[in-house]
């Protein structure tokens, strides 16, 4: 794991792309139309232990899912996970400027304290602005040159939940306290 990574005290927003991010970045599409897409459910934990640290006070940020895709595969899995999603979003990093300049009116960065968790070429401007920018190792080849952090999952493969076990330091944590993360969820 990259040490590169944040710490929890330095961030403030944790924003993470659909597809590619919690998704293999494949589609399934049946005889009818409808999409499936496979997620793994180690990052459907990971979520859970980082929503556990957000309750126990070892972290203190936003979460939410934000996609250029609208689909109901998106918001089905956003819902179990229970995350805000923000969905059919063509211009990420204007979203998350206006969003920031709300939360922080008076920050001359407020982007210093967001990470962002993406793949693809769409990702890119918000990739550039966000304060760490942290793909998986299939991520686009200029979007890895571009990002702060690649971490050796790939999408859709344990990506997420690489980056929530840094990011509340599960290796530095006793037995008790991962026990303790576990139970709260």
């Amino acid at each position: 794991m990259s040490d590169d990574l944040p710490t929890a005290s330095d961030v403030h927003t944790i924003i993470f792309d659909f597809d590619g991010v919690f998704t293999d970045n494949k589609v399934w599409i049946n005889q009818d139309g409808r999409e499936w897409v496979r997620c793994d459910r180690a990052d459907g934990l990971a979520i859970d232990l980082l929503r556990s640290a957000l309750r126990l006070g070892l972290i203190e940020a936003d979460l939410f899912i934000l996609s250029t895709e609208t689909n109901p595969v998106v918001r089905e899995r956003a819902g179990k996970l229970r995350l805000t999603c923000h969905q059919g979003v063509s211009n990420k990093l204007a979203f998350v400027e206006e969003c920031l300049a709300s939360r922080f009116p008076n920050s001359s960065d407020a982007f210093a304290g967001v990470v962002f968790l993406g793949n693809d070429l769409n990702d890119l401007p918000l990739l550039r602005r966000a304060g760490w920018a942290v793909v998986p190792a299939d991520a686009h080849p200029l979007v890895r040159k571009a990002a702060d952090v690649v971490l050796p999952e790939r999408g859709g493969d344990s990506f997420v939940r690489g980056f929530v076990e840094h990011m509340i330091g599960i290796d530095q944590l006793s037995e008790e306290e991962i026990d303790g993360l576990i139970s709260d969820r």
